[in-house]
């Protein structure tokens, strides 16, 4: 191969081609396809108006290193003989206009459909390109034969883009947009279209529109192969040309790979529990940050590259004094210390998941209240290394946790809260110091709280919610305990006490409903079926059902006393009072919170200072 570093270019069609004999690969310390379809989109669109679309950056390969390395085909292609050159930037443009051009039998990378990529003729040759690369989407694959109607291309004035890796039927050695064929559909959609063409269209114009794109050229470099993979690396680190910025992940896993360590592909992709990975899309950087607490007190992104292999990082001493220290001395060792912080995110997700009495009660993960607590959590597990059912440390577990929920120090960037309450955790298991997180939060604090103005999906509100599920509520109808089967089953939800759509209501007792009737002192957990059941009722006309339901007043009062709904807020249920129903409740969850985090209504210096 030559060994030459030169810019040159090469047009889309022959870069297509590379791809599709498997010339191109990516490597394993490479992200994935992550574009979204806009983003394909978007390409074709500039591509039409002929803009820069930046530099595609190759490594090439001789026959030892295509050998010796691990490597994936570009999205939808595949690798049958010996790749030619690595892919280092570029990756997420080769694919979308491989998945486009070509049509390979391949989802669309993070979606369960099959993505069809068109070329709008109309807005294209009116040269309205924002809009000329429509797509759709199938959910089954559909291959060229299924896709070439001529007839509906010319009804929607749309075209496949795959009909540019089409063959010519009667000379496959042809393209079909040089073919008799097509030529002669182009002058049909003319004719049909010229009411909204420009007058000067003829068919020749329609095919150099799909030419275009074939044409283009991009502006390719290629670094040579007597480069080594840790200089690569480096280089691949800090090449950011494609527009989508690298992740401290991405960056950690190329820095990574020269010490034989594919964080990517095997340490996360293959080795990390599903369920950990759906609780949180930042999963993969926090179980790095586990790793930089554990190590190091901190977890923002420039100590996470600390623990690249032989990196040597400034530390210092509660006296000041500064040394230099290896924080992990080997891929081996990085290995060890993931797989460590993997088992402890694991424990750590199954008591923030769970309903058990050691556990926070976000029974789905649209309910955890802040995705961040979990590395402080599972830094701690590590660091205390005792049972976690010791009373002591359950104890002051739950209360950090509901601390650090309601005073929503978790809601924006967190990574300064997190090193600070682990370091404040180190010193609790060392000196049994109180914690500041804690001392911050008492009596005071929750009951000068709005909670009817926290709406859903907020920290807060998924702090009551789970809450409420670790109370075993019942269903209002059924009267069964909520367990953990209902809730995975996606057969219970947080839904509203006063309906939504609650029809009959005197207007002087709902003054605030448009206010607060979407706020968590507004909701609880029940069933979909219950919800179904009381979509339009007045509170006073199903709660008088339930007693039917149940056999007594007395019964339906302490079921609701389990989704905190107090006496006095039965009583505005009964009376369809949504104003004071919402103070009264607002009262019993701030009660049961206070109860959560350990704290005492009026005593909460005694409780909470040394």
């Amino acid at each position: 191969m030559v060994k030459s570093e030169n810019p040159g270019t090469k047009n889309v069609s022959e870069l297509m081609k590379d791809v599709d004999s498997g010339d191109f690969v990516i490597p394993y310390f490479q992200r994935g396809f992550e574009w979204e379809p806009s983003m394909a989109s978007e390409l074709f669109q500039s591509i039409l108006q002929d803009y820069y679309t930046g530099l595609l950056l190759f490594w090439d390969l001789d026959e030892t290193k295509a050998e010796q390395e691990e490597w994936d085909p570009v999205w939808g292609a595949s690798i049958e003989g010996i790749p030619q050159q690595a892919v280092l930037d570029g990756q997420q443009r080769l694919s979308s206009l491989y998945y486009a051009i070509y049509n390979p039998e391949k989802k669309f990378p993070s979606r369960k459909s099959y993505y069809v990529f068109y070329l709008d003729l109309v807005k294209a040759l009116n040269e309205e390109y924002d809009e000329a690369i429509p797509y759709k989407y199938f959910r089954h694959h559909r291959d060229w034969d299924d896709l070439k109607d001529r007839d509906e291309w010319i009804e929607e004035g749309r075209v496949p883009l795959c009909v540019l890796s089409a063959t010519d039927p009667e000379n496959p050695d042809n393209s079909y947009i040089n073919s008799r064929e097509f030529n002669q559909w182009s002058k049909r959609f003319i004719e049909e279209h010229s009411d909204v063409l420009p007058e000067d269209v003829i068919e020749f114009k329609v095919r150099d529109m799909f030419q275009r794109i074939l044409n283009y050229n991009f502006v390719h470099y290629p670094l040579s192969s007597d480069r080594d993979i840790r200089d690569i690396c480096n280089i691949f680190a800090k090449v950011n040309a494609s527009g989508m910025t690298l992740s401290t992940f991405d960056l950690m896993n190329a820095f990574l790979y020269p010490y034989g360590v594919e964080l990517r592909k095997d340490l996360w992709e293959r080795e990390v529990p599903e369920a950990l990975k759906s609780m949180d899309s930042s999963m993969n950087i926090n179980i790095l940050k586990i790793i930089s607490l554990r190590k190091q007190n901190y977890c923002s992104s420039k100590y996470l590259y600390n623990l690249i292999p032989g990196e040597e990082t400034v530390r210092e001493e509660p006296d000041g004094t500064r040394y230099e220290e290896i924080l992990v001395g080997s891929g081996a060792a990085f290995e060890e210390l993931w797989h460590t912080a993997v088992d402890y995110a694991e424990e750590a997700r199954s008591i923030i998941m769970n309903t058990g009495g050691r556990d926070f009660g976000a029974i789905r993960e649209e309910y955890i209240p802040y995705g961040t607590m979990l590395p402080v959590i599972a830094a701690v597990l590590w660091e205390y290394d005792g049972s976690v059912d010791d009373p002591e440390f359950r104890t002051m577990l739950k209360r950090w946790y509901w601390a650090a929920v309601f005073s929503k120090d978790y809601g924006g960037s967190s990574d300064t809260v997190m090193g600070s309450d682990f370091r404040d955790w180190k010193e609790w298991i060392s000196q049994g110091k109180t914690m500041e997180q804690i001392a911050k939060v008492d009596a005071e604090f929750i009951e000068e709280l709005d909670l009817k103005s926290t709406d859903k999906g907020s920290g807060r509100y998924n702090g009551v919610i789970c809450l409420l599920a670790l109370n075993g509520p019942r269903d209002f109808y059924r009267g069964n305990i909520l367990g953990t089967g209902d809730f995975t089953d996606h057969r219970i939800n947080d839904h509203h006490i006063f309906p939504k759509k609650v029809q009959e209501i005197d207007q002087e007792k709902r003054q605030s409903f448009d206010l607060y009737r979407d706020s968590i002192v507004n909701r609880t957990l029940i069933l979909d079926e219950t919800n179904n059941k009381i979509k339009r009722k007045k509170p006073s006309d199903y709660v008088k059902e339930m007693i039917e339901t149940h056999g007594s007043e007395e019964k339906v009062k302490s079921l609701l006393q389990e989704h905190f709904i107090s006496e006095s807020a039965y009583e505005c249920l009964l009376d369809d009072d949504f104003d004071n129903f919402v103070i009264e409740r607002e009262k019993e969850i701030k009660r049961h919170v206070i109860e959560n985090i350990g704290i005492e209504e009026g005593h909460s210096d005694e409780i909470i200072r040394d």
